[in-house]
């Protein structure tokens, strides 16, 4: 999946007037990035002399909008030159779970449909394992989708971020660990701890 998203870009300086393209230099360099498939997006002059030395260079096929140069100012004889790319930008894909919602199961229910199943009921004894098996397998199974139906969930995975290292998610886990037990038991020492 790849979304585009908008970039500023800064202006690349060069010694290279490109302004004069008859001249050698301007030829020799704008047959170079012919030869790598780009192209020079700057068309005005960027420089107190009237040169245009301050330049944007992308590849041919990417998009560009709005180049902008803003006269050189008090601070430098060069111009200001931004435009805005469109950049490619691979998302990861979302990823599904198949859950179940254990903690909300009441347990007194569970108990009733455990004690009421085949499996609290006598087996012949000559009964084949892997019928035993089976029937175990085929009960529990039955039971959870009755009391914790299955579900989906998506999870988009978050942006990467280098700062959030073992300690930072070893406290995080600590903290969910509080709130819950908070959620819990609701005493006002549980809450002091969480909080």
């Amino acid at each position: 999946m790849s979304t585009r998203v908008p970039l500023l870009s800064a202006a690349i300086s060069t010694n290279l007037q490109v302004q004069d393209v008859d001249g050698s230099d301007a030829r020799r360099f704008n047959s170079l990035l012919s030869s790598f498939d780009m192209v020079q997006h700057v068309h005005s002059p960027t420089h107190r002399a009237g040169s245009t030395l301050d330049l944007v260079v992308t590849f041919a096929d990417r998009v560009t909008e709005s180049v902008a140069v803003q006269p050189p100012g008090a601070i430098s004889d060069h111009a200001l030159v931004t435009c805005r790319l469109s950049v490619g930008v691979d998302l990861p894909a979302p990823t599904e779970r198949l859950v179940r919602g254990w903690r909300r199961v009441d347990r007194d229910e569970l108990h009733r449909a455990l004690e009421t199943s085949q499996l609290c009921t006598p087996l012949p004894v000559d009964t084949d394992v892997d019928q035993l098996f089976d029937t175990y397998n085929a009960v529990l199974h039955d039971i959870a989708d009755r009391i914790a139906p299955a579900h989906v969930t998506r999870r988009r995975p978050g942006q990467p971020t280098p700062w959030f290292d073992t300690d930072c998610r070893a406290a995080r886990r600590h903290c969910h660990r509080l709130e819950r037990r908070y959620h819990r038991t609701h005493d006002s020492d549980d809450r002091q701890r969480w909080v």
